[in-house]
Formats: C-alpha cells, structure tokens, sequence
C-alpha cells in the first residue's frame, strides 16, 4: 500500500492547516502545519508541533466518514478496504461535515462562503417534489440530481438551501458552498416519524434551556419530510459559511463503533466520565454540564434512548467549543426492532426504569457537580413534571404511542426523584431488554 497524503483544509483559510498520511503499512498520521489557528481541529487534537499516531488520528478521521450508498460505491469503483480511511477521504473529504475537508496535495481548499443572491440554483414546487418522492420511495436521489452534500443514515435525506425569498436551492454545479437545512424522508410506513420527531424536538426546546435546532414539516399526507435548521451554519444578509463541529466520539479519540457505552472499555468508552472530559473544556463548563444533565433526562422522558455520541456535538466560534444545540430527538422506544439500552449508564442502570434515585446522585457527581443539591433537585423535578403534563395532549393516530412512552419514562424518574404526582395511565410500551 503506497503512501499517501492528503492536505486538511478548514473553510475561509486559504492555506492547508494539517497534513493527514497513509503510510506504507496502512497506518495513519495527521500533524499541524501551523499554530496560527483559530482553535484546534479536535479536543483530541490539540494544536502541537508532533505528529499525532494512528489511533487518535484514525478515531478523528473515521467519524468523518458516512456509512453511506456513496462510500460503498467509492469503495467498489476504487477497490478500498472499509478501514483504509485516509484513502477513502481522498474520495469523500471535500465535504466532511462541518468546515472541514481533506484533498489530493496540490488540489487548494475544497470549501468557500456562498452568496445566496449567486451560488445557488432553486428549486420550483415540483422538483422538490420529485427529489422528496425519490428520496421516500429510493432511499436516493433521482438519477438525474447531484447530491450537494452527503449525509450519514439509512434515512432518505437531501441537504438544501434556503434562498431570502424562502424558496430551496441546491448550490450551482462545481460550487462547493454550504447549505442552510437537511430535508430527511422516511419510507412510506415510517411516515409517522416526521411527525412525532417534529413533536419532541419542540418539547425538547419548551422544557428545558439548552438551544434546539428548528425544525418544520415540509409537505403533506403520504409525502412528508422534517425540515431541520442546520446549526453549523452563520448565515448574515445573504452570505452563508460553515462553522467547524465536531460530534463527542471525535472529542473523545473514539472512532465510530464506540459511540455506545456498552462498546467501549476502560477509558476508551462513551461514558459520564468521558462526558464530563468534554464539557470540562468547553468556553463555560459550568453551563455546559447543566445543559448536558438537562438534555439527558429529557431525552429519557421523551423515549429518546439513542443520544449515543454521534449524537451530541462540540461547536467551535472560539478557540475553546461550546455544547451546541440538541439536533437529533427521536422516539426510539416506539422502535420494537432495537434495543432501549441507555446510550450511556445512568449510575448502574442501562434501561430507564432500573434508574435510582443512588443511580442519578452518581451520573450527577460524574459529570463534574460536587453534589445533587436542592436547588437541581427541584429543577430535575420541574423537567419531570413539564414532560409528563404534554402526555394528555398525545391523543389520536400520531401522538398517542408519544404519550405511552412519556407515561413509561415519567413513573421511572418520578421515583427516583421522590416525586410523587398523578401520571396518566397509558397502554403499556414494551421494552427491549439487553
């Protein structure tokens, strides 16, 4: 296997800040170029003149890597193995998520600002349409579209652009300029999902404090996408450009398949320690913990059960990350085909309702608080029953099952907080056990 190297752009610097290599052996390095950098590509790439080994390098690089139709095709047409991640990137790094892309040596930047007046072309009613009935009923685009911007998931998704004028765009051909919104289509008997996914990001945002990214539903009856805001993205006047993120499993040094807990070992896994690493070094850690402790009984209240570390982000527009906002809430315990083990242990529990009121005392101390005091007490109990007083509205073929999987996450952390309050009987969920 020859040597091969890659330069790593970020978007607005025209110079390549790093350098990312293949060696002979298979094994991967990245190192700085410079120092004069606005922050670091990574919490677990800090700015230093030494190369970094294949392990930490790997585990960063590899998350850029959608497990998508395109990267088998890349894959096939080129004969690359699934772990050769630098050689893949030579194929699929012009448009790694955030500001980031890595080229050929030689190739310039990858990534530049758009103008939304000049660097777009819209869609009309019809096209978009098409695309969305492709993307239902295909899992792709229609042959005739080009994909803008690749996006991870077995999930029909298209990323776009939306135009002053509130129509969507692609950008022009050859132009590789960012988009504003992903636009994700189920298949048809998945239907429901935009519907109930639409719901609990906006009880997300309502209950607790923590940003949320906006979303919408484009469409009607058998047709439906969620349209969400894209929150790595500045868009002022008509100028749009990227800002660099970067998911947990990167700041931890963890590749992929350690974005679960229960994947991991040692110090190599996903856990309330790890977590507390990360949020230790953000711009306000302080901050930072409350929000992740609030996202993270919300998410269980709502069913959310898969806030694995894909799923949480660092966004960088300083030299130290901020938490970003809350992008992905799905109702994972409506899904009878997975399990609904905790992405990460609540104390000793892995399943919502093992969870102790020793157990939340334990994750609590393990994000950075001395202790539970009253004050967060009471507030854990304002998000309970915030939650749980949405469950009388979920009624009807979309919302019902919503308000049996809150009624089921509910009783599970009322006790552990020593709540006592009336939840509404629902129809049993069932859940699967590891």
């Amino acid at each position: 296997m020859p040597q091969l190297d890659l330069a790593v752009f970020l978007e607005t610097l025209p110079a390549p800040i790093g350098r990312l290599t293949r060696f002979d052996d298979g094994s991967t390095s990245f190192r700085y170029l410079t120092d004069a950098l606005p922050h670091p590509l990574s919490l677990s790439l800090p700015l230093r003149e030494e190369p970094f080994d294949d392990s930490v390098t790997r585990a960063f690089f590899a998350n850029l890597l959608f497990e998508n139709a395109q990267r088998e095709q890349i894959m096939q047409r080129y004969g690359l193995d699934f772990g050769d991640v630098v050689g893949l990137l030579e194929h699929l790094g012009s448009d790694c998520p955030g500001s980031i892309s890595c080229v050929p040596l030689g190739a310039g930047p990858a990534k530049m600002p758009g103008d939304l007046l000049s660097d777009y072309d819209a869609l009309d009613e019809q096209e978009l349409q098409r695309i969305m009935a492709s993307l239902r009923d295909r899992r792709r685009l229609p042959d005739d579209a080009r994909d803008p911007s690749p996006l991870a998931g077995v999930q029909g998704k298209v990323a776009l652009a939306k135009l002053p004028d509130g129509r969507f765009a692609m950008p022009k051909r050859g132009l590789n300029v960012p988009t504003t919104h992903i636009l994700k289509v189920p298949r048809p008997a998945d239907m429901v999902t935009v519907d109930q996914e639409h719901i609990l990001m906006g009880i997300m945002a309502q209950v607790q404090r923590h940003p949320v990214a906006t979303t919408a539903i484009l469409g009607e009856g058998p047709l439906r996408g969620l349209l969400i805001t894209r929150f790595d993205r500045t868009v002022e006047s008509t100028s749009v450009r990227r800002l660099h993120q970067e998911d947990f499993a990167q700041a931890l040094g963890l590749g992929p398949h350690l974005k679960y807990e229960r994947n991991g070992v040692g110090e190599r896994r996903f856990s309330a320690a790890a977590i507390r690493r990360i949020l230790a070094q953000t711009a306000n850690p302080g901050q930072s913990r409350q929000a992740f402790l609030e996202v993270t009984l919300t998410n269980i209240l709502l069913g959310n059960t898969d806030n694995h570390a894909k799923n949480h982000a660092l966004l960088y527009e300083g030299s130290r990350p901020q938490f970003a906002p809350i992008y992905d809430v799905a109702p994972i315990l409506l899904d009878d085909q997975v399990t609904h083990q905790l992405s990460f242990d609540i104390g000793k529990a892995r399943i919502a309702d093992e969870i102790t009121t020793e157990d939340l005392a334990t994750f609590i101390t393990a994000l950075g608080f001395p202790r539970v005091t009253p004050g967060q007490r009471k507030r854990l109990r304002e998000l309970v029953i915030g939650v749980a007083a949405k469950i009388p509205e979920m009624s009807g073929p979309i919302r019902k099952r919503i308000g049996d999987a809150i009624a089921e996450q509910a009783h599970a952390l009322a006790e552990a907080l020593g709540l006592e309050m009336d939840i509404p009987e629902r129809d049993a969920i069932i859940i699967n056990r590891p």
